[in-house]
C-alpha cells in the first residue's frame, strides 16, 4: 500500500482526509502545514511539520501527495504547491468518495478531489487538481480545466466549459453550453446563462459581471 502526504491542514484537509480514510488505500497518511503545531491530530492523522519536511518524507517512502489547501477565490498557491511537490517525485492520486457516481466514459485528472454525493455524467472531462465538492452535479460532456473548484451543491448543465483556476460558488448553476473563461469567480447562488470572459467576477440571477 502507498503512503500519502496531505499538504494543508485546514477545513478542506478534513474533507479530503475523511474520504481518503474511507478509500482504505493508504497504509499511512500524514499532514504538513506551516501554521499547525507539529503533533496535532486531524481525524487521527498527525501533522508532521511544514512543507520543508516534504523532501524527507519522500525519502521515508511517502510516494503520494495531495494538495489540501482549500480554494475560495482565484489563487495561484495550489498550482505553486503542485510544481514544488512534483519536483520531489511525488505522485498525485485521485481522491474520490465512495458515494460519488462517475460515469465510465468520464475522465478525471490526477490530484482531483471528488466529494460525497457528487455526480459526474457521461463524457465529462475533469482536469488536474480540481475540487469537485459535496453534492456537485457535472452533467454530460462538461469540460473543467485544471485547478478549478466546483463548490458545494453546484450544477453544471450539459456541455459547459469551465476555464483554468476558476471558483464556481456554492449552489450556483451554469446553464447548458455556456463557456466560463479562465480565472473567473462565480458567486454563490448565481445563475450563469451566458458566456463569461477571462478574469471576471459574476454574481446574481441571472449573472452580471462586476
Amino acid at each position: 500500500m502507498s503512503k500519502l502526504v496531505l499538504i494543508g491542514g485546514g477545513g478542506h484537509c478534513k474533507s479530503v482526509l475523511d474520504v481518503a480514510l474511507r478509500m482504505n488505500l493508504f497504509e499511512d497518511i500524514v499532514i504538513t502545514d506551516p501554521d499547525v503545531k507539529p503533533g496535532t491530530q486531524i481525524l487521527g492523522c498527525s501533522v508532521v511539520g511544514s512543507d520543508d519536511r516534504l523532501e524527507q518524507l519522500r525519502q521515508e517512502g511517502f510516494d503520494h501527495a495531495f494538495i489540501t489547501v482549500g480554494s475560495v477565490r482565484v489563487d495561484p498557491l495550489r498550482e505553486k504547491l503542485v510544481h514544488k511537490v512534483s519536483s520531489l517525485g511525488f505522485m498525485f492520486p485521485i481522491i474520490q468518495d465512495l458515494s460519488a457516481i462517475v460515469a465510465d466514459s468520464a475522465a478525471v485528472g490526477e490530484g482531483t478531489f471528488i466529494g460525497k454525493n457528487v455526480v459526474i455524467n457521461a463524457e465529462a472531462r475533469i482536469g488536474r487538481h480540481c475540487i469537485i465538492n459535496t453534492g456537485a452535479i457535472i452533467e454530460h460532456e462538461c469540460n473543467i480545466s485544471d485547478f478549478s473548484h466546483i463548490s458545494v451543491g453546484t450544477t453544471l448543465c450539459g456541455k459547459v466549459q469551465i476555464g483554468r483556476n476558476c471558483m464556481i460558488g456554492s449552489r450556483s448553476t451554469v446553464i447548458q453550453c455556456v463557456n466560463v473563461g479562465n480565472s473567473c469567480v462565480v458567486g454563490a447562488g448565481t445563475v450563469v446563462n451566458k458566456d463569461l470572459p477571462d478574469d471576471c467576477t459574476a454574481v446574481g440571477v441571472p449573472a452580471r459581471v462586476l
